[in-house]
């Protein structure tokens, strides 16, 4: 006759060991955070990483205040990881401090993390010296935030925009730089004007075409509406969209606005404390947000019938947490 046990004993000696299926959810034990932790089915047919980040971090020293103790230390990236492939339309969301410009940063190759890896197109990019990340200036570009400081005053358009092509040794005609022009919506006479006499839209878009001068594979967006009107930040929204399909590009887009990236990315990373929290289909996380920080950004989306209600941020930070 055999004994019962309880749930909470182990399995007998030799007997069979139950294990879950293949792409089932593993359940965590529950600890005041709700994060989906599901494990995909291997797919044998999808492609490799384009960009692969793995547990990446970044310690940024900071002046010593005092002969006795240590110089205190900014962590501003603690053990990211995320995977983009080729074609994704990829958006990293946060506050302003999350960390997410600094990803970006190492990324592009312009910062160093302090430990970690950092993948791009089959090349580990982390530890190479500058002289060996011109296949990486070639293959992605970047588009600021602020596009009057990404631009020099001295320079015409036409230069700024050939600029790329001149670096990489590659011949910057004239029918070039019209044809980017044309892309982006400006007439061809731009190139000969200087970025102070264009509005603010106007400078992003010759951001845009400069960054796809040297026909990049990806393109990584920090902010890149953020300063801009609202009654332009949908054009240069449908911009970029309509380049990133006409042109296969794969992008990488930050923001802190999810209403932004919504609009743009159909993949989705929310970052908080250089860390993030969570990962999915842009449908499911603005559906489903699992982390309670997530539930707080997608509750404070400002819409027409919350503003018609009178409701407050405190409100909507209220019903997020409830």
């Amino acid at each position: 006759m055999t004994a019962p046990t309880s749930a909470g004993d182990p399995p007998a000696r030799g007997a069979a060991r139950t294990e879950p299926a293949r792409g089932a959810a593993r359940t965590e034990p529950a600890r005041g955070l709700s994060i989906r932790m599901t494990t995909p089915t291997p797919d044998r047919t999808a492609p490799e990483p384009l960009i692969r980040v793995t547990e990446v971090t970044r310690d940024y020293p900071r002046p010593r205040t005092s002969l006795l103790k240590r110089a205190p230390v900014v962590h501003a990236l603690r053990g990211v990881s995320l995977d983009v492939r080729p074609g994704e339309r990829f958006g990293i969301v946060g506050e302003s401090g999350c960390g997410k410009s600094t990803l970006l940063r190492i990324i592009a190759g312009l910062d160093r993390p302090t430990a970690g890896q950092v993948v791009v197109d089959g090349q580990e990019i982390s530890r190479l010296p500058e002289r060996r990340l011109r296949f990486l200036r070639e293959e992605l570009q970047l588009v600021f935030q602020d596009p009057m400081s990404s631009l020099d005053p001295r320079m015409r358009v036409r230069d700024i925009i050939a600029e790329p092509l001149v670096v990489q040794g590659h011949p910057a005609s004239g029918a070039r730089v019209r044809e980017l022009l044309d892309a982006v919506g400006l007439p061809a006479d731009s190139g000969d004007r200087y970025p102070h006499q264009f509005s603010g839209g106007q400078r992003q878009r010759i951001s845009l075409a400069r960054a796809l001068a040297p026909s990049p594979k990806i393109l990584v967006a920090d902010e890149p509406v953020s300063a801009l009107d609202v009654s332009v930040r949908a054009q240069v929204l449908n911009l970029i969209s309509d380049l990133v399909d006409d042109l296969e590009l794969t992008l990488v887009f930050v923001s802190h606005d999810l209403s932004v990236v919504k609009h743009v990315c159909d993949t989705v990373a929310v970052m908080h404390a250089g860390r993030i929290v969570e990962t999915g289909t842009t449908g499911e996380v603005y559906a489903t947000p699992q982390h309670p920080y997530t539930r707080r950004l997608v509750a404070a989306i400002p819409t027409l019938p919350r503003a018609l209600a009178g409701a407050t941020t405190r409100d909507l930070l209220k019903g997020a947490l409830e």
